[in-house]
């Protein structure tokens, strides 16, 4: 979801907490957020991939997100915070998981309140997928585009390696409830 921010409105980001870092995501992108949430192991799967999680009838890939961002750790816990995203490949809405490591209120913020994301050098794949930066409290949070997390093939690949998976289906969430 490439940030769209309207003149004068702010807009709702769900906002966590990954190897120290503070990150948001425009909120209308998330379905659901789930702590403590055991992800199945999927043999032979990309290394960017935790593994994979029911949800709503769907088996989710979920993508080790602090790997991703090029942190120096990548969590083996069994058991983990999961965000579900909706992305978009080619086009056609697509859920997502990206794991956390724990869950921040949601913030609002304008249109003057972000800036646009820095270079993080040639060799950083953050570049890519930063959408940019918004001022908050004291602070900073990168803002990311969840559509540009993985590139099309490598969600093509996900989807593919969950569909494998053996896991087992957490309910929709109730009608009325927002995610985050």
């Amino acid at each position: 979801m490439t940030l769209a921010l309207v003149p004068d409105e702010a807009e709702r980001y769900s906002t966590f907490l990954l190897g120290g870092e503070h990150y948001a995501i425009p909120s209308g992108c998330v379905r659901q957020a789930l702590e403590d949430v055991a992800v199945t192991h999927v043999a032979a799967a990309p290394r960017f991939m935790r593994g994979a999680l029911g949800f709503s009838g769907h088996k989710v890939p979920v993508v080790d997100l602090g790997s991703r961002l090029g942190q120096a750790f990548c969590s083996t816990a069994a058991r983990t915070g999961v965000l579900v995203v909706e992305v978009h490949r080619d086009g056609q809405p697509m859920l997502l998981g990206l794991t956390v490591d724990t869950f921040g209120a949601p913030v609002h913020l304008s249109p003057r309140e972000v800036v646009s994301a820095p270079s993080f050098g040639v060799t950083s794949y953050m570049d890519s997928f930063i959408a940019g930066m918004g001022r908050h409290g004291e602070g900073l949070v990168l803002l990311l585009d969840v559509d540009r997390i993985l590139s099309s093939s490598e969600l093509l690949a996900a989807d593919e390696f969950a569909a494998c998976a053996e896991v087992s289906h957490r309910p929709a969430p109730r009608k009325g409830l927002h995610p985050v």
